[in-house]
């Protein structure tokens, strides 16, 4: 059975409504299908670190709900590093309020939707976001969670 070694970090003073390790754990599980052992660092950060984070390297002055930066590469023969998810706690909060969604479950789409990001999807056209949101879906409802995209 394969393993997934996840990095959590948090950088917000308020830790309260953020998930436990378990679930980031259940989550990603889901999305990856191979037999090797996966590395992931998942950070949570607020709203003006995922600014800076996404004007550095994306060259956008706004804050976002979730910034994946992928790295792909074998660290020894069984261990695999999938790169960095970056999480801003405060945006989820309030896209789950805004969008009516249950918190855990706006998480679990936004950590699905980063892991995605690090293993080569994508949404710059429509084809691309289709699938996504395709695949998405998927994972939420075998996850027990409503679709995101209907």
């Amino acid at each position: 059975m394969k393993k997934i070694i996840i990095n959590l970090q948090c950088s917000c003073i308020e830790n309260q409504h953020i998930p436990q390790k378990y679930l980031f754990k259940k989550w990603i599980q889901k999305i990856l299908y191979v037999k090797k052992n996966n590395i992931i660092t998942i950070r949570i950060v607020n709203e003006l670190e995922i600014k800076y984070l996404n004007y550095i390297y994306r060259g956008q002055n706004k804050a976002t709900n979730v910034l994946s930066f992928p790295f792909n590469k074998y660290v020894t023969i069984n261990y695999k590093l999938l790169g960095d998810l970056v999480l801003c706690k405060k945006i989820i909060e309030k896209e789950a309020s805004r969008y009516n969604k249950k918190l855990e479950s706006h998480w679990a789409h936004m950590t699905i939707h980063g892991v995605l990001h690090l293993l080569g999807y994508n949404h710059k056209n429509i084809k691309e976001a289709y699938m996504m949101e395709k695949i998405e879906n998927k994972i939420m409802l075998s996850l027990n969670y409503k679709q995101p995209h209907i």
